[in-house]
């Protein structure tokens, strides 16, 4: 007697590590989407459509949530974003003015080193300053609301003052430093603000 019918059998796309809703931690996951397949002897032979949306499965607790989950960020990467922001902001207000001065790219890179990169340095920068302008603005803004004002504050206020290292903020320079505290998602009164610090600091 020949058998035969269909099941669903689900397929792992991707896997990574997420902060899981239900755990409420950092776990281990895999995104995955259910395919309808003809079935011969109750063994899955030929795939046929896929069913349903795309879901993510928590490793630990098998709570299974929506691809969005993902975008929240991890322990491990809330940790790192306040540096990545700042080597971000540094590299959009030195392309404003002269990227070449070795004064600027010598504090640049200190900078960045002391907020925690210590294999930072010139290639690196280098490196930042090759990304596409409107590329990281949305990489900026998306992350940027993870962390306090004040921290966004302070990221802001490094880059002015590197900035200023070569002298009084361009016209362009000033113009950056408000793109970038938009994308910090500050007001223009915290940015006005945050940037006159800076100045009085620099004596600029």
């Amino acid at each position: 007697m020949i058998i035969f019918g269909w099941r669903v059998v689900f397929f792992t796309l991707t896997s990574g590590v997420f902060h899981c809703p239900g755990c409420g931690g950092d776990r281990e996951y895999r995104r995955r989407q259910g395919r309808n397949f003809f079935t011969l002897f109750f063994i899955p032979v030929i795939p046929l459509t896929r069913t349903g949306g795309e879901f993510v499965e928590c490793g630990t607790c098998k709570g299974r949530w929506e691809p969005g989950v993902l975008d929240v960020p991890t322990t491990a990467q809330l940790a790192q974003m306040p540096a990545m922001l700042l080597r971000m902001a540094i590299a959009q207000v030195l392309r404003a003015g002269d990227y070449t001065d070795p004064s600027s790219r010598s504090r640049a890179v200190a900078v960045v080193q002391q907020a925690g990169v210590a294999g930072y340095d010139d290639a690196a920068l280098n490196g930042d300053l090759a990304r596409p302008f409107d590329e990281v603005r949305i990489e900026m803004n998306r992350a940027a609301g993870a962390l306090a004002p004040e921290a966004r504050e302070s990221i802001l206020r490094a880059a002015a003052e590197i900035a200023l290292t070569d002298g009084r903020l361009s016209t362009s320079e000033e113009e950056t430093l408000s793109a970038v505290g938009a994308d910090l998602q500050l007001t223009r009164v915290q940015v006005t603000g945050v940037v006159s610090m800076a100045r009085q600091a620099s004596g600029h």
